[in-house]
């Protein structure tokens, strides 16, 4: 079976951080290790809570956290629907270890 990651994202304009006067350089990075770990034959979704909320509805340890710590606790990183990584954005060596764990 094919390891599936879900990164739920906090409220922002766009999950690819070049939008604005200012592009964020911590999305753009995550983008290009998205990229790298979809060539591992990872399937990754993101989802923003703005954009999306029944996906974070789906998967009731995200909303439970939500609820916990509020929007503090996002990003919220899932593999396989298990929380793996919450508060900041995985590495790549992170989705490297989520995957070979499982």
């Amino acid at each position: 079976m094919k390891t599936k990651i879900i990164i739920y994202d906090p409220p922002m304009c766009c999950s690819t951080g070049v939008c604005g006067p200012n592009p964020d350089q911590t999305l753009i990075n995550l983008q290009e290790t998205i990229e790298k770990v979809r060539t591992l034959g990872v399937d990754v979704e993101r989802y923003l809570i703005t954009q999306s909320p029944q996906k974070f509805k789906e998967n009731s340890a995200v909303i439970k956290l939500i609820q916990e710590q509020q929007l503090k606790t996002l990003p919220i990183t899932t593999c396989d629907g298990k929380i793996v990584k919450t508060g900041s954005y995985p590495t790549f060596e992170e989705f490297e270890k989520f995957i070979n764990e499982k």
